[in-house]
């Protein structure tokens, strides 16, 4: 352990002994939401947070200076062996207090019951009393305004042009009015509406261990490598430095969906449903810029704009979305901080330098959408682990998946021609060496062999023989485990988890503490 872990964690050796109420494997967002949400119910209760990972940094990375950016592209790890169709791969896993959030682009969108398909009635009703309170710890709101983008102007002409267009999208779900279009984003815990902050679950997390440092134990460098059980209940722990006896204690599974099932596999090999089912969100980007003098709605000041387009492809019927940012940045030097701070895609120092020049107005597109797995033993896609105990992950796309991300791609430029009007369109072509230039043609392909919001390991049902997990995400087999996010979701939807997956962890709370 450093010196920061040291302050307010604890290693492995601080917990032997102890019994906890719960022991929460994982101290990214839902983890962290999770015991939020407890310790209001029950301020006694003993937590013990296992966490793989150490102290990185103390916020999002977005909410430091910009000097930050290549950490994005420089700590994540891949722990697993990839296996399957070529040139595919699932984004890294962040290991450090706090996980992926730390980087997170702050999209939370609220799905309605159709972008859930295949879900048990109750895993959809059990979240209705969360959404409220889950966006508001969140800090979820509707538009990227804030001091140093005063955004008004763009935001409804934009919104507008879109709206009007819609029907001239294939596959866009058709909205109500323009507003519907506005993208919801987390910009943290008690940030005033005239600031800009995008949500980390770290700082929640050292809060909790302050003040409550006789009760909440967050173990760092604990990585967890398998679950024993006896007589149908998990009854240790086994971690790189020792097994950790469960007790009475509920067990919840709140890592990432690729670690739980490789905890589960490795645990249980002789259960054939766990692991299976594998699935998530492909996805396509496509940045292009117009002339800013074809837009009536610019200022002499920076604006930048987000929204959200859901979709569904008929042929298909799997559901997609499409991240929409749009800014016109006429002072690049004054700007530079707040642009970094508000930008939904600012991975990368090339993102950024993507909006530097006053004489154009950049839209920036990123398309998501489902593809699938088999909720049954062999899925083609799935995780698993090698008799010699090694993590693996198995994706092989099916021509279907094929055909539905030839329509995203479709729907990808029919919302740029949307948006650009009749405007002359410059799209971004990004070159092996990092850089990137501005041509008239389109770019060969749009396709990030990047795989996103991984899901389905340990599916929810209501049959114990075909599902792994209740509605609840209590597993069926092993009922003092229970399980949060995405890993649950039968099939991905398409919108981003993360405001789901919380809504989650605030309903088990609730359930299990009241």
């Amino acid at each position: 352990m450093n010196e920061i872990d040291q302050i307010y964690f604890h290693n492995f050796a601080d917990i032997q002994g102890q019994e906890f109420d719960f022991i929460v494997i994982g101290g990214g967002a839902y983890g962290t939401g999770f015991v939020h949400k407890v310790l209001q119910y029950q301020p006694r209760a003993r937590i013990a947070v296992l966490e793989k990972g150490s102290y990185l940094i103390p916020d999002h990375i977005q909410n430091l200076p910009a000097s930050f950016i290549k950490l994005n592209t420089s700590t994540g790890i891949r722990p697993w062996e990839y296996k399957g169709t070529p040139n595919l791969n699932f984004m890294p896993q962040i290991p450090y207090v706090g996980g992926r959030a730390l980087f997170w682009n702050a999209w939370t969108p609220q799905p309605d019951s159709s972008e859930m398909p295949d879900w048990p009635a109750a895993a959809i009703e059990r979240l209705n009393n969360e959404w409220y309170p889950t966006g508001e710890y969140m800090g979820r709101r509707y538009s990227l305004k804030t001091p140093g983008n005063r955004n008004e102007k763009l935001h409804e002409f934009m919104g507008q042009r879109l709206f009007s267009r819609l029907s001239r999208i294939e596959g866009a779900t058709p909205q109500s009015n323009p507003a519907a279009l506005d993208s919801a984003m987390a910009t943290g815990q008690g940030v005033p509406q005239e600031a800009w902050a995008k949500f980390a679950p770290i700082p929640v997390l050292v809060q909790a261990a302050q003040l409550h440092p006789d009760n909440l134990k967050v173990v760092v460098n604990a990585e967890v490598e398998k679950l024993i059980a006896h007589n149908g209940q998990v009854t240790e722990i086994q971690t790189r430095d020792g097994n950790l006896k469960v007790g009475n204690a509920k067990l919840i599974l709140a890592c990432n969906t690729l670690e739980a099932g490789f905890i589960l596999t490795r645990s249980f090999p002789q259960d054939p449903l766990p692991g299976n089912n594998l699935c998530g969100h492909i996805r396509s980007w496509l940045a292009a810029r117009i002339p800013a003098s074809a837009i009536p709605a610019l200022t002499d000041g920076l604006q930048a704009v987000a929204f959200y387009l859901p979709g569904k492809d008929a042929a298909t019927g799997r559901l997609m979305h499409t991240h929409i940012s749009v800014v016109h940045n006429p002072t690049p030097a004054a700007s530079a901080e707040v642009l970094y701070r508000i930008l939904p895609d600012a991975s990368t120092p090339e993102a950024v330098a993507t909006y530097q020049d006053p004489n154009y107005v950049v839209i920036m597109l990123h398309s998501m959408g489902e593809f699938l797995g088999e909720r049954a033993p062999g899925s083609w896609n799935r995780v698993g682990t090698s008799a010699s105990g090694v993590s693996e992950v198995f994706i092989e796309m099916q021509p279907e998946d094929e055909a539905f991300w030839q329509a995203m791609d479709r729907t990808t430029f029919d919302v740029m021609q949307a948006l650009a009007g009749n405007a002359d369109i410059e799209y971004q072509h990004n070159h092996s060496d990092g850089s990137f230039s501005w041509e008239k043609t389109k770019p060969a392909s749009i396709r990030n062999q990047g795989l996103v919001h991984e899901a389905g390991t340990l599916w929810m049902g209501d049959n114990p023989t075909t599902s792994v997990c209740r509605a609840n995400g209590q597993l069926h087999k092993y009922p003092n485990v229970f399980g949060l996010g995405s890993m649950l979701f039968p099939r991905p939807g398409s919108w981003n988890p993360t405001l789901t997956g919380m809504a989650q962890a605030f309903a088990l709370a609730r359930e299990l503490c009241t």
